[in-house]
């Protein structure tokens, strides 16, 4: 009777043990997918850097699940984490881009081919501007230094952009010109962590320029925006905090992707002439939606990794103030000219990425890691400085230098030069 009790008092045991065990999996099994199902929705419990995301999958993988292929790279690569008894890590990536506003691209010039107000001096430059005809060329060039700072989220680095812009407008009315342009820049830069990106941007436009009353511009600008991009990414398996931060494995990973852009921009703005100065302040929306699909990193070093879709959605405001003056010569209207301006983002936040280690087994089912960007910054300074020469055979000759000063996360330094023709 007592061994009847003995195994009843067991099997009771037992089946509570089992229900206990049974409510933690339930638990766990909630928790986790609470956590996949946020990390989905954009959001995380708590921030992770990419090297923190990387680390803990790369850890998963080798010391937990063992899901990967003793044979191939990332397998050898376990294989001596292993061995060593390192703490598992992949470095630290850099995954945004910099916006086309922050490393100043060719930007058209205000249209030139106001009405001749009556009560202006002879030097001024809208004088000489009536004097031309309803088609318009245009050509610029330049360069721009792009600085990233560094921080946890992301590398920082160091680019160079040079870029060129034609294109070309009609008068449809006095008051309104339309015209098509084109723009082409090249991104090259250097990651402070090692490696680098190589970037070509394709970029058809399409502008409207309106002058609805005296003293008063509108300007209306749509594109899109093709990305060509490669990036060789530095990575690191091995990093032991105790034993002075030795690296085990250390290698360059490589990745080709596409990315679209699609960009409204308008601007406006009100001009008071006194004498032969002119001045007044300016208002802008800057709207861009950038898309590339998933995409994965081509090396061979068992460090790759694969990227689900990304998007971000930009929405800028700018409100500045611009000031001319016109000085007439023999050969001649020179028109020195500042434009300083406040730009306020609305709407870029952090951003949560999606990435596998493809030559783990369950890269293609399993939820991978997700990690996240820097916070862009919201406001910053962008401060143009620059001069235009207008002759009378309906010649203008343009150069500029541009800075974008108090962003948080860039700093950029740019120059340009152009010709615009009418006829």
């Amino acid at each position: 009777m007592n061994g009847g009790l003995k195994q009843k008092n067991t099997l009771r045991n037992g089946t509570a043990r089992d229900k206990r065990l049974s409510s933690r999996i339930d638990k766990v099994s909630f928790t986790s997918f609470a956590v996949l199902a946020t990390a989905l929705m954009g959001q995380t419990v708590e921030a992770q850097t990419f090297s923190e995301a990387s680390t803990a999958e790369l850890n998963r993988i080798c010391r937990q699940d063992f899901t990967y292929n003793s044979t191939d790279q990332l397998g050898v690569i376990c294989g001596q984490l292993q061995a060593g008894g390192v703490t598992a890590g992949s470095g630290i990536g850099s995954q945004s881009q910099p916006s086309s506003l922050l490393i100043s691209q060719q930007q058209l010039k205000d249209e030139q081919t106001k009405k001749e107000r009556k009560k202006r001096p002879p030097a001024s430059a809208d004088v000489i501007a009536a004097q031309w005809g309803k088609f318009s060329t245009f050509l610029t060039a330049g360069a721009t230094t792009l600085r990233h700072y560094q921080n946890p989220f992301e590398d920082g680095y160091n680019a160079s952009i040079p870029a060129v812009t034609v294109g070309g407008g009609y008068s449809v009315l006095n008051n309104l010109e339309v015209g098509l342009a084109f723009n082409y820049a090249n991104a090259m830069g250097n990651y402070n962590a090692g490696g680098g990106f190589d970037s070509n941007s394709y970029t058809p436009l399409l502008y409207v320029n309106y002058l609805p009353f005296d003293g008063a511009f509108a300007n209306l600008a749509l594109s899109y925006t093709r990305r060509n991009q490669s990036i060789d990414r530095f990575a690191v398996a091995g990093t032991n905090g105790l034993t002075n931060n030795t690296t085990v494995i250390s290698r360059l990973t490589t990745g080709n992707f596409n990315a679209n852009q699609y960009t409204v921009n308008f601007l406006s703005g009100y001009d008071f002439a006194i004498d032969n100065i002119t001045f007044g302040p300016r208002v802008g929306v800057d709207v861009r939606q950038w898309e590339i699909n998933s995409y994965h990193e081509s090396s061979s070093t068992g460090l790759e990794l694969r990227y689900n879709d990304q998007h971000q959605t930009s929405l800028q405001t700018t409100l500045g103030v611009f000031a001319s003056s016109a000085h007439s010569f023999s050969f001649g209207v020179l028109i020195p000219q500042i434009n300083v301006a406040w730009v306020h983002e609305h709407a870029n936040d952090s951003r949560i990425i999606n990435a596998h280690f493809i030559q783990a087994t369950d890269s293609t089912t399993g939820p991978g890691f997700f990690f996240q960007t820097e916070n862009p910054a919201r406001d910053w300074a962008l401060i143009d400085v620059g001069t235009s020469l207008l002759v009378q055979n309906g010649i203008q000759a343009f150069a500029n230098f541009t800075t974008v000063q108090g962003n948080s996360n860039f700093e950029s330094y740019g120059g340009n030069v152009g010709v615009r023709l009418e006829w």
